[in-house]
């Protein structure tokens, strides 16, 4: 097998083909784990079940929560993540129905007043009225996990572009790098944005599109100033397993048309200070700009890919989504699956790659 990406994707894939025995494996990749330019590097980190209105994908979700922290567990080298995230970036009735139907759908999130907030966060000021309590989300370094999947694997990883892949016959049959041709039996494209430009040696037209995330990381500070991630109407936060905090805007913001990518952060930093009971330096120590690798319908897209008459194309598969954080694990686990048995997990039902 080659895997085509070294994120948080292709290093569930990678541990999950070590762990089903297959030997012959290599990694190809643009970026490492840690890279500024990967998207894994830029993720927040937060692992949650929530998709509203749309039940298949909050039950994948839900499954890859639930996977996470046996995933963790059997690599062995993470201390036991902290559980619990609040989020309130939604009118009080939108906020009910959300936790209401996710209720109904068996995750574990409630609704939570101010007494509460301020026992499990007391810190934070201004707390809202309401919040949801997401009882076992939680929250991973993306960079970290990723690095100790693909060494768990005992794979090779290459720092090497794919230009694109050799196509015979309705078959995918290897790769064509800056250095020449690799053959082998399969392809996993986990490759974030850059899996449109490889599919389209196929002659298929996959679209995708992306925004710009910013992210702000403070100077280190004291343990638990913020216990769990917080996720209000215009910010997010958290601190990560080096005492930073850890600041974003609205999720859905695109921060392009932003004039000074800086000064955006430091106003990050500055208004969180407002938000924090704290009366020490905090201050900006560096940020990210990453790119979300979006689907149109927002979906992940994980399967077999088919040519224009509907015909599967034999050793290729691939595997693209946003939130790749959260659905790492099941993605990689339940596709190799797929793979090596030909037999589709019933969780992946909805999420094929292409729609005819």
């Amino acid at each position: 097998m080659i895997i085509v990406g070294g994120g948080i994707i292709g290093a569930s894939f990678a541990y999950h083909a070590s762990q089903a025995g297959i030997k012959d494996v290599k990694i190809f990749t643009a970026t490492l784990p840690g890279d500024k330019a990967q998207a894994t590097s830029n993720t927040w980190g937060w692992i949650n079940g929530y998709a509203s209105h749309d039940k298949s994908y909050a039950d994948f979700r839900l499954e890859n929560l639930k996977y996470w922290p046996k995933l963790i567990g059997d690599i062995g080298v993470f201390k036991k993540p902290q559980k619990g995230a609040f989020f309130w970036d939604a009118s009080e009735d939108e906020l009910t129905e959300i936790i209401e139907q996710h209720q109904y759908w068996g995750h574990s999130v409630v609704q939570v007043n101010q007494d509460e907030i301020k026992k499990y966060v007391p810190n934070l000021l201004n707390k809202p009225l309401k919040a949801g309590f997401g009882k076992n989300d939680l929250t991973v370094e993306g960079s970290k996990i990723t690095r100790e999947l693909i060494n768990a694997s005992g794979y090779e990883t290459k720092k090497e572009n794919i230009n694109k892949l050799i196509y015979k016959k309705n078959r995918v049959i290897g790769v064509e790098t800056d250095k020449g041709m690799i053959y082998t039996d399969e392809v996993i494209i986990a490759a974030g944005l850059g899996t449109t430009n490889l599919i389209s040696s196929l002659k298929i037209n996959f679209k995708m599109h992306s925004s710009l995330g910013l992210l702000a990381f403070t100077n280190k500070l004291p343990d638990s100033l913020l216990k769990h991630p917080i996720t209000g109407n215009d910010f997010h936060a958290r601190q990560d397993d080096m005492g930073r905090l850890v600041i974003g805007g609205r999720f859905d913001d695109d921060v392009s048309e932003e004039n000074n990518i800086k000064q955006a952060a430091e106003k990050l930093v500055q208004d969180m200070k407002t938000r924090i009971n704290y009366n020490g330096v905090i201050k900006l120590d560096h940020y990210t700009l990453g790119k979300r690798p979006l689907t149109i319908d927002g979906r992940p897209k994980i399967g077999r890919l088919k040519n224009k008459i509907g015909q599967i194309i034999e050793g290729v598969y691939i595997a693209v989504m946003h939130s790749g954080i959260t659905n790492a694990p099941l993605a990689g686990k339940l596709g190799i699956d797929e793979i090596l048995s030909g037999k589709r997990h019933s969780l992946l039902t909805d999420f094929l790659p292409q729609i005819f």
